[in-house]
C-alpha cells in the first residue's frame, strides 16, 4: 500500500558492516532505542562524507552517547570529540582510541589548536544553543584547515508532523507547549538547559547563519531522518495498525514534499 516504507537512500552497502557492529554495541549497552531513532541521521552524515579519505581529521561536537563516533572511527576517520560531559562515556572513548575533551561551546573556546581539522561534525546540537550560534560557528572556522568543511544537521522547523501538531494545539486553543514540556523546561538550570531545544531553523535560515560565519554552502538537503522509524518492524502492523498507517502516510508525504522532511543537512566550506 502507498509504495510504503521508503528506502533509506543514505545507508550504503559499504557501511553495512559498520552499522551492524554499532547496532550490536548499542544492544549490549542498552541503547538500542537511541540507535533505532538516529540510524538514518548517522547514515546521512556518512553519506555526506563520501569521498573523504580514511585518516582525515574529524572533530565531532556533542559525541555522547558515541554511536555516531563509533561509525566515524569504523569508517577510518581520525576522530576527536568535544562534549559537555565526556567522562560519562570515558570507557568508550578509550576503547575507540580517541581524544574527547570537555567544554561549553557558548562559554569557552575550543580546546584545540587552530587549523587542526578537515571536518567539523555538528549534528543535532545547534538547536540546543541558548545564544546566537555565530560565535560558535566562527570558532569552528578557527580549528578548520583552509578548505575545511562543517557538516551540520538540525531538526527542520517546517517538519510536517511538528507543524500539524502545532496546528492542532492552536485550533484547540492550547499552548504550543504541553504542560509536561513547559514544566520540564522551567525546571532546567545551569547546563541542564542544553537538554532541550532553544529554537529550530528553516533551511534558508540555517544557510544564512552558516554563511554569516564565513562558510560557503556546498550542499544543502532535506533528510527524512525520523519518518521511517519503526515502519519495517515485524508484527508492528498487526499490533499498532493506526500508528503504522499514520507514519506511512507521513513518510509518503515527506517523500513527495522534501521541504516538509524532519531534518536539515548542510555542508559549508571555510573560505577564509
Amino acid at each position: 500500500m502507498f509504495g510504503l516504507f521508503p528506502k533509506n537512500n543514505h545507508e550504503s552497502e559499504s557501511h553495512a558492516l559498520f552499522f551492524q557492529q554499532t547496532e550490536q554495541a548499542a544492544q549490549a549497552e542498552g541503547k538500542s532505542a537511541y540507535f533505532r531513532l538516529h540510524r538514518s541521521r548517522f547514515a546521512a552524515i556518512l553519506a555526506a562524507l563520501k569521498g573523504t579519505p580514511p585518516g582525515t581529521k574529524v572533530l565531532e561536537i556533542g559525541v555522547t552517547p558515541g554511536q555516531c563516533t563509533r561509525l566515524l572511527v569504523k569508517a577510518g576517520y581520525q576522530v576527536s570529540g568535544l562534549d559537555l560531559n565526556p567522562a560519562s562515556r570515558q570507557e568508550l572513548w578509550t576503547q575507540l582510541g580517541i581524544d574527547v575533551r570537555q567544554a561549553n561551546l557558548e562559554r569557552e573556546s575550543l580546546p584545540f589548536p587552530s587549523a587542526t581539522f578537515e571536518w567539523v561534525i555538528f549534528s543535532e546540537v545547534l538547536e540546543h544553543l541558548v545564544f546566537s550560534p555565530l560565535p560558535v560557528l566562527r570558532e569552528f572556522q578557527r580549528v578548520l584547515r583552509p578548505g575545511g568543511k562543517i557538516l551540520l544537521t538540525t531538526p527542520n522547523e517546517l517538519y510536517f508532523k511538528s507543524r500539524l501538531q502545532a496546528l492542532g494545539r492552536l485550533l484547540c486553543w492550547q499552548s504550543l507547549l504541553s504542560a509536561a514540556e513547559f514544566q520540564h523546561q522551567m525546571r532546567l538550570e545551569g547546563e541542564a538547559r542544553y537538554t532541550t531545544h532553544s529554537r529550530l531553523y528553516t533551511l534558508a535560515e540555517l544557510c544564512w547563519t552558516i554563511e554569516q560565519a564565513g562558510f560557503k554552502i556546498q550542499q544543502k538537503e532535506y533528510v527524512a531522518a525520523w519518518e521511517r522509524v519503526g515502519l519495517g518492524e515485524k508484527g508492528r502492523w498487526k499490533s499498532q495498525p493506526l500508528r503504522v498507517l499514520a507514519k506511512s502516510l507521513l513518510a509518503t508525504l515527506t517523500k513527495m514534499l522534501p521541504q516538509t522532511r524532519s531534518m536539515l543537512l548542510v555542508v559549508g566550506e571555510k573560505i577564509s
